[in-house]
């Protein structure tokens, strides 16, 4: 067989898109989440399905932008209204689900609470508010940690 470098691109392009078919698949999700925080005392954390405290975050539906969907996740995750003040950054990870590996960006933003009582939904086993020492102590993932010491940084946007 020839060099690949010696095909015409034609054919390059047909053998590349043929590999790629082939190879196991990676799927891509992209998330978009909240940092909320409450008169700068206390941040809201959500138990997720593996008993992991972490933020409020969820998948950013056609049409919608990240700044959008991070506001309706965390209002249907947690049943509380809350403003972006700022864009904190992101965070990438890979899993596994169904058999399918995943690498998913969440876009996550600080957020000042406005109104509600944390209430649960049926994606997440509980939702509330904690104390900033007793919530730096709660999260587990690394990405959550780096997230959180961003917003501490910007707290100071809080009015």
């Amino acid at each position: 067989m020839q060099d690949k470098k010696d095909l015409p691109s034609e054919i390059l392009r047909n053998l590349t898109q043929t590999t790629i078919k082939k190879s196991p698949s990676v799927r891509r999700e992209f998330s978009a989440g909240g940092v909320v925080i409450k008169e700068k005392r206390e941040v809201l954390l959500i138990k997720n399905p593996s008993n992991i405290w972490t933020f409020p975050k969820g998948h950013i539906e056609k049409g919608e932008t990240k700044e959008q969907a991070a506001l309706r996740e965390v209002k249907e995750e947690t049943n509380i209204d809350a403003e972006i003040v700022d864009y904190l950054g992101e965070i990438s990870y890979f899993f596994t689900w169904g058999g399918v590996k995943v690498y998913k960006t969440v876009y996550f933003f600080l957020m000042k609470y406005v109104a509600g009582i944390p209430v649960p939904s049926w994606e997440v086993k509980d939702a509330r508010f904690f104390p900033i020492e007793k919530a730096k102590q709660k999260l587990k993932y690394k990405g959550d940690k780096e997230i959180f010491e961003k917003a501490l940084q910007k707290m100071d946007l809080l009015l």
